[in-house]
């Protein structure tokens, strides 16, 4: 996913009902990260607009609604992989309305773009619902496999680094093993990056044929999250893990 500011004059173009069908059904695919119905969507002309609920149910430890937020993240994610598919470029802003509290992103299709057989992969993978049931260490798996899914969810301020299964210092917590999603601070703005993120190493790991399960509920704590950034210096904030899994049968 790409963000940058928005261009002044809208391309001329209309999401038919079709169109709008797919974009809406690949948001509804996106991770729910325990959160119902965190988001609402809204396509006018060429753009499709996400909205964080603030109402809807949401883990909120800190009273941030942290999961909400990763998981609007995630649905922008999935909506920039179905534009891509749809034939275009997707130009996707990020929290771009001041007038709006509850502005995640604003994705807009920009240029016409050939889908290439990895979007095609990619946005298959949205709607495969394997169950994830053995976690793998990602130092068993083929190196430049972790690297590529890990590269998929990297973009400015966010990235993914492959962690074996550690214990947090001063406790007994163990997470498993997996891909932790890191970004620059622990902003909103970063928050929605991380969701991004996942949902973008999610795509690659399943487009691969394996399976993902992430692990967002400790890290609501920031006490846990200091607890993993002192116990393995990821050199960031701390996110969330996404366990990666092989495919049975």
């Amino acid at each position: 996913m790409t963000s940058s500011p928005l261009l002044t004059r809208p391309v001329e173009h209309a999401w038919s009902g079709h169109e709008r069908s797919v974009l809406t059904r690949a948001a509804l695919n996106s991770y729910p990260c325990g959160v119902g119905g965190p988001w609402t969507l809204e396509i006018h002309g060429s753009r499709v607009e996400l909205y964080e609920r603030f109402d809807a149910p949401t883990w909120n430890h800190e009273g941030t609604g942290r999961d909400r937020v990763i998981a609007c993240g995630t649905a922008v994610a999935c909506v920039a992989v179905a534009v891509r598919m749809l034939g275009w470029r997707p130009e996707t802003a990020l929290l771009g309305d001041p007038s709006r509290a509850d502005t995640i992103a604003t994705v807009t299709a920009r240029d016409r773009r050939r889908p290439s057989a990895a979007d095609a992969r990619r946005f298959q993978a949205i709607f495969d619902h394997r169950p994830h049931r053995h976690t793998v260490d990602p130092s068993a798996l083929p190196v430049d496999l972790v690297d590529e899914i890990a590269q998929a969810g990297t973009m400015p301020g966010v990235w993914l680094v492959p962690l074996p299964a550690f214990t947090t210092a001063g406790r007994r917590h163990t997470p498993d093993p997996g891909l932790l999603v890191v970004t620059t601070s622990d902003s909103r703005r970063d928050q929605v990056l991380a969701g991004a993120a996942l949902q973008e190493a999610s795509l690659a790991a399943r487009a691969r044929g394996l399976t993902v399960a992430p692990q967002t509920s400790p890290f609501q704590f920031r006490e846990f999250r200091q607890r993993v950034v002192r116990t393995r210096r990821p050199g960031g904030s701390p996110q969330l893990l996404l366990r990666l899994g092989r495919a049975e049968g």
